[in-house]
């Protein structure tokens, strides 16, 4: 494992260490600030000449592209008050497979999917209004490397703060930073339901990022669930066996 010391500068201090250069700026946050500036935090990096940078960059080339080990990280508290909030659907899915590759051609070959990423950290594939992220077993950020399970599901939400309130009122296990990347806010929690244990992440996508450029390409294809109930039933009938009237 390659190593690389990174100083993360920020209001309340400098705080340095020795982290893994082919691992991403999320473990390095983790790793290097204290709760103090991490928990209920909306957390922004940025190069000493203010270049962003996001969580799921790779240490090690965004050091070496950007010939420095320094950056400045913003920890500002989440604005915001507990109150209404929706929930805009899903986003994407996140799987943690054996064998990615294989992944990779069956979604993409078979199920006609758009690779838009693949590195050592994810592979990412879309069919334009909503994605498949792949991630290898082997342990990683928010990646216990169990394989065939899922390792997140995404939604979108129209107020991340108020969101924010609403998971933690609830206790839910949670490093509660609010993390930037490009084109959204994120927040990361878990719920468990007997043995299995779901990591939700919540974002709200920046204004200039939202919309599609062409909505009728999905709208006028996809179903409306929300039009009303789903399904036909005959409540008013007995089903065989199931002792319903």
């Amino acid at each position: 494992m390659m190593k690389t010391e990174v100083t993360f500068q920020t209001e309340g201090g400098s705080f340095s260490g020795t982290v893994d250069e082919r691992g991403v700026f999320h473990d390095a946050l983790e790793h290097l600030l204290p709760d103090h500036l991490r928990v209920g935090r909306r957390i922004t990096i940025r190069t000493p000449g203010g270049d962003p940078v996001y969580p799921d960059m790779f240490v090690g080339e965004t050091v070496a592209h950007f010939r420095t080990t320094t950056f400045t990280v913003r920890s500002e508290p989440l604005r915001g008050q507990p109150g209404a909030w929706r929930n805009l659907g899903f986003d994407h899915i996140a799987l943690a497979v054996a064998d990615r590759q294989d992944a990779r051609r069956f979604f993409g070959e078979v199920l006609g999917m758009q690779v838009i990423r693949e590195d050592s950290h994810q592979t990412v594939l879309t069919t334009g209004n909503s994605a498949i992220f792949l991630f290898d077993t082997t342990p990683g950020p928010l990646n216990p490397g169990i394989p065939s399970r899922i390792h997140h599901i995404g939604f979108v939400v129209d107020d991340l703060a108020a969101a924010w309130h609403a998971i933690r009122s609830r206790g839910l296990q949670s490093d509660y930073m609010v993390l930037e990347r490009d084109e959204r806010w994120s927040l990361y929690f878990f719920y468990q339901n007997g043995d299995a244990r779901f990591m939700i992440q919540l974002s709200q996508i920046k204004e200039g990022h939202r919309g599609f450029t062409d909505y009728h390409r999905f709208s006028d294809q996809m179903y409306d669930y929300s039009r009303g109930r789903y399904g036909v039933r005959f409540e008013n009938h007995k089903m065989p066996g199931s002792g319903e009237s």
